[in-house]
């Protein structure tokens, strides 16, 4: 297992091996998340490519059909916290 070491910037240099085996290029981008006190995972990720889905999902997107159903969702976590009844 190879070692490395923070430098006062906070960056960690990933060892060559590595980057050559999973592609890491400089200016790739990582979501970096923390499993435990002493363990965070770097996962690889591009950030323009999601973008881009997310921007050709919301293309298609009913706004209307999803306005009427957050009303709706709304109304019924408000009738279950106050208690009232559903009208017939």
């Amino acid at each position: 297992m190879p070692f490395t070491k923070v430098d006062d910037k906070g960056r960690v240099v990933l060892p060559n091996e590595l980057r050559r085996r999973l592609s890491i290029n400089p200016g790739d981008e990582f979501a970096v998340e923390e499993l435990g006190p002493d363990s965070i995972v770097l996962k690889k990720i591009n950030l323009r490519a999601l973008l881009e889905e997310i921007i050709e999902k919301a293309k298609d997107m009913d706004l209307d059909k999803l306005e009427a159903e957050i009303e709706e969702e709304a109304n019924k976590l408000a009738r279950q916290k106050y208690k009232v009844l559903e009208r017939l």
